[in-house]
């Protein structure tokens, strides 16, 4: 769902994504072709940190051009900046953070009509975490 579909994620699965935001292990573990694969450490030492545990909220605030230099080479520019964050969206409103709502608020107005649906539905969703009840 966070790489293959370019449309808007059902709403119905979005609370399923929980707050990954490009791929997960389980879908490592499920691929076909991951069966020829072979374990091994040739990528470590390329690893980049800010890419393991990125800070949604800084990455909802990126445009299109530091998008393409924050993920140059990297197989995050498949997902293009809507996509990514569409699926920031989506975890941030899992995660349920009020420190979001900013944000959030503010990509309600992003010029991409796939963000701006995703950022209403996660500003829905911390709002009615948030809400006391009577």
């Amino acid at each position: 769902l966070t790489i293959e579909l370019k449309g808007p994620i059902p709403v119905e699965l979005r609370p399923l994504i929980d707050n990954r935001i490009y791929g997960c292990d389980d879908c490592l573990a499920v691929c076909p072709w991951n069966r020829f694969a072979r374990e091994g450490n040739l990528m470590k030492p390329y690893a980049r940190s800010d890419l393991a545990a990125p800070d949604l909220i800084e990455l909802l605030k990126l445009d299109d051009a530091s998008f393409k230099r924050r993920f140059a080479g990297t197989p995050m520019l498949r997902t293009k900046r809507r996509g990514l964050l569409r699926n920031v969206c989506v975890a941030l409103g899992n995660v349920g953070d009020n420190e979001a709502l900013p944000v959030l608020e503010k990509a309600k107005n992003d010029s991409e009509p796939l963000v701006r649906e995703h950022a209403e539905w996660a500003v829905k969703q911390i709002e009615s975490q948030t809400q006391p009840t009577c």
